[in-house]
């Protein structure tokens, strides 16, 4: 406590104090920068903590450039075999580069998934692994391989009966099955073999074989397998069968493709884009949950990505997944894209984001006009987008949009026009004339 001495005499003058040791200044400036980032907002903008540029990562033409892990990996397809170049997001730097497996950009070339340890190359039907420390080749799968988790994956390997080879220059109708190599057939595999591998090795760690040709689906805990008959459940672990049950018949026919819409299992008995009956099945217990036929969606071009609808030239129903029973409408040409908890993000021609809205209900969460581009973000415990917007000065607006929020927070801007951008839960990289400029972020 202060003590003020009221006394009418004039006091004598203190002493010059000695100058204070320099850690008190440091503390003093600290303490004012401080006070004045409170008292005067503006001064210190907020967006400078959210927004901050890292650096930027060359990209002529015919490079390719992908986010993935919390890295940036650019394919240039003027060498041959095409160049790979790693580099870390924050800061921007290069790590390594090393040749890839041999493909151009005509053909299908592009990069899965990536740990910090792996990088997947998938070229046509293949999967080169390689170390994502040095470039270096871990093993090659010639079938396609899935990344199960960041130690686990699958391959399929399928056996068709010879001589069921489908010409594609004859043109002739008829289903097709296609199979685990480039080549098409005119019958259903004979068997498939399901491999789990060690990702990182190639290493068998469990086969199992199943009767004709098959349908998987990853539940992010447990694989599903959906064969002419039956209905498996397996651990990604030791391909172990967990649960299990017989699928039948269906108006006559049998099952064709499954998907896995949360914690319920689709079965479908039309071929992939066309009508047939529908059977929901709960992936915990594979108890049947219901049965309805959906329409021919008479080319429609709408699609739902994570949540069960019935399309047609009219419009998109969303049905519930746990009844089948009818929520909400959308328009005849909008994608539904789900990501959670709870919110839909419904697109316009696969190009332009309208707008967010309830899952359950389709109530209008957040209006989404004006905003052009727009990326899924998958965090530990939430999924987001980030979207950009052009601005009249050639600039380029980025925001986050949250599951369930009203509104997309404003992250920043780039000074230029931005197109391709890809962004992950603390990076957003987006093409600038001839690179990649790189963004870090906080939401």
């Amino acid at each position: 406590m202060a003590l003020i001495e009221l006394s009418p005499e004039t006091p004598a003058a203190p002493d010059p104090p000695a100058a204070p040791p320099a850690y008190v200044y440091r503390r003093l400036g600290l303490a004012l920068a401080a006070l004045l980032t409170l008292a005067l907002g503006g001064a210190a903008p907020v967006s400078s903590l959210l927004w901050q540029r890292a650096g930027r990562v060359p990209a002529p033409a015919g490079t390719e450039v992908q986010l993935l892990g919390g890295r940036l990996y650019a394919l240039d397809f003027q060498q041959r075999p095409p160049l790979v170049t790693a580099w870390s997001a924050d800061p921007v730097r290069r790590l390594w580069t090393a040749p890839g497996p041999q493909g151009s950009e005509e053909e299908p070339y592009y990069l899965t998934d990536a740990t910090p340890d792996l990088l997947m190359v998938n070229v046509r039907r293949s999967t080169t692994v390689l170390d994502a420390r040095t470039g270096a080749v871990r093993w090659r799968s010639a079938t396609p391989l899935q990344r199960l988790d960041d130690r686990t994956g699958l391959v399929l390997r399928e056996t068709f009966r010879p001589g069921t080879e489908y010409d594609v220059d004859t043109g002739a109708p008829g289903r097709l099955y296609g199979s685990t190599t480039e080549q098409l057939h005119t019958e259903p595999a004979r068997s498939t073999a399901i491999d789990g591998v060690e990702l990182g090795t190639g290493r068998r760690l469990w086969s199992a074989s199943v009767p004709g040709s098959i349908s998987t689906a990853w539940t992010g805990r447990a694989i599903v397998v959906l064969s002419a008959d039956r209905l498996t459940v397996r651990s990604p672990r030791d391909g172990a069968v967990l649960r299990e049950r017989a699928v039948a018949r269906v108006a006559g026919g049998l099952p064709v493709w499954g998907e896995a819409v949360g914690d319920v299992l689709l079965v479908h008995y039309g071929g992939f884009g066309e009508g047939g009956p529908v059977v929901a099945y709960a992936v915990d217990t594979l108890a049947p949950l219901w049965q309805q036929y959906q329409p021919d969606p008479q080319g429609s071009a709408a699609a739902c990505a994570g949540l069960p609808c019935v399309r047609s030239l009219t419009e998109v129903q969303v049905v519930d997944p746990r009844t089948g029973r009818l929520l909400w409408r959308a328009e005849p040409d909008t994608d539904l894209l789900a990501f959670g908890p709870g919110s839909v993000l419904e697109v316009r021609g696969q190009t332009s984001p309208l707008r967010s809205v309830e899952q359950a209900t389709g109530r209008v969460l957040a209006d989404l006009s004006g905003w052009r581009g727009f990326v899924a973000v998958r965090g530990e415990r939430d999924e987001a987008y980030v979207l950009t917007r052009p601005e009249p000065d050639l600039s380029t607006s980025v925001g986050v949009l949250r599951a369930g929020r009203t509104a997309v927070q404003p992250l920043g801007r780039i000074p230029l026009a931005a197109t391709q951008c890809q962004a992950d839960t603390a990076t957003v990289a987006c093409r600038v004339g001839g690179g990649m400029d790189v963004f870090r972020y906080r939401a």
